[in-house]
């Protein structure tokens, strides 16, 4: 199994979830229809939820790449170099995506995003993807 090929496509599931949250806030902030605007809330928890579930994969395919270091077949360090050359592109937007969502969704007034909010302060979600990805040294929060 290439771990380093299954984590640059979490990384890039990562990207575009993190993408599809921020239509969703765009939604929130222009809704006037209250059924829309209750399914963009839906909707952007559902893709933060998504974010941490890809974040954990990036970081159990980091172990394995370390375990099965030296193991001839099951060693997909081999290749490693040149996903971590093609991974460089989607970290660099993923940390420019991370800082949009963070701004977008501190810019949501108090009722615009009650569900969104909650979710966030109840389950911390995005703070916990950022940890995983950081411990597998697939993002750097000092350079947001």
């Amino acid at each position: 199994m290439d771990y380093a090929k299954r984590q640059l496509k979490a990384l890039g599931r990562i990207s575009k979830k993190i993408m599809d949250a921020e239509n969703h806030l765009t939604k929130i902030e222009d809704g006037v229809d209250e059924k829309k605007h209750r399914t963009a809330q839906h909707e952007t928890i559902k893709d933060i939820k998504s974010i941490l579930k890809h974040a954990v994969k990036v970081d159990k395919d980091e172990i394995k790449i370390m375990v099965h270091e030296d193991e001839g077949h099951k060693d997909s360090t081999e290749n490693h170099y040149v996903y971590v050359e093609d991974e460089e592109g989607v970290i660099g937007h993923l940390r420019e995506e991370f800082a949009e969502l963070d701004k977008k969704l501190e810019e949501l007034k108090g009722s615009e995003g009650y569900e969104v909010k909650a979710f966030l302060a109840e389950k911390d979600y995005l703070e916990k993807a950022k940890k995983i990805l950081v411990e597998a040294h697939k993002f750097d929060p000092d350079d947001e």
